[in-house]
């Protein structure tokens, strides 16, 4: 498939596909046990007036296979609240259950001296749809599409499209506002270093405190004596007055009224 055959035939299959990427996904987020809902999935087919540039730029628009060259004709995007939201995402395995991935293709950015520490983070997998679907005539039409899945927190999220928008509209005159436009990225640079990655560590912390305060609210209404009694062994006992302690007992306006009990 080359770059005209992409613009005027194959765009909206890509965007089904990428739509049928994201209804997989939404549907195995809700079915999985533990998995926290993202704050948006989104999709979408790369438009033919960003991949020109995109293809010029690596040489590629006279290729005839842009489909193996560019990964993300279909994108799909997974935008979690917290880190904690991404970590358990990544665990339920709820993309390699649904996928097919194809590990030489995924990706997870973080700053690093070969990207000249670009503070984008996410994880991108590339994914096709599995030979069990596959099989099934409405899917057969997108069998060997590749989608790219990302997966980042919505600070992250804010900071990337901010970030795209800048530099996707950079001038590339040497003569005009190549000072300005760096004072800006390092500002941005900025914005992440100081405010946007502190942030989600305490967006993570608060997250992991309320779920031990939920967690201390339970056992104290399951009743103190009781949970002590059913206990195994001294370090599980620990635990569960370590979190009294921490989680419950500084959380209630009466303390001498619950004297009799503890």
């Amino acid at each position: 498939m080359n770059f005209d055959e992409y613009r005027n035939r194959y765009q909206p299959l890509y965007a089904e596909f990428a739509g049928i990427v994201r209804d997989i996904l939404e549907k195995a987020i809700n079915g999985a046990e533990g998995v926290s809902r993202p704050q948006s999935i989104q999709c979408r087919a790369k438009e033919a007036s960003h991949l020109k540039p995109k293809l010029e730029a690596r040489g590629l628009l006279d290729s005839s296979s842009i489909e193996d060259e560019i990964k993300d004709l279909a994108g799909a995007r997974l935008i979690f609240y917290t880190n904690t939201d991404v970590e358990r995402f990544l665990n339920s395995r709820v993309i390699p259950e649904n996928f097919e991935v194809h590990g030489d293709q995924t990706r997870i950015h973080h700053p690093t001296e070969e990207n000249a520490n670009h503070r984008y983070q996410a994880i991108h997998y590339t994914v096709s749809l599995n030979g069990a679907r596959t099989t099934l005539v409405e899917y057969a039409k997108f069998k060997g599409l590749r989608c790219e899945v990302q997966i980042q927190t919505i600070l992250i999220h804010a900071w990337a499209e901010t970030s795209h928008d800048i530099t996707y509209h950079r001038s590339e005159s040497q003569e005009f506002g190549q000072k300005a436009i760096s004072s800006i990225e390092a500002r941005l640079n900025k914005i992440m270093d100081e405010y946007l990655l502190p942030a989600g560590y305490e967006f993570q912390k608060v997250q992991h405190d309320f779920q031990r305060l939920m967690q201390g609210k339970e056992l104290f209404d399951r009743g103190m004596i009781e949970a002590q009694d059913a206990c195994t062994d001294n370090n599980e006992r620990h635990e569960i007055l370590r979190s009294l302690h921490e989680y419950v007992l500084p959380n209630y306006d009466d303390i001498a009224a619950i004297y009799p009990e503890l």
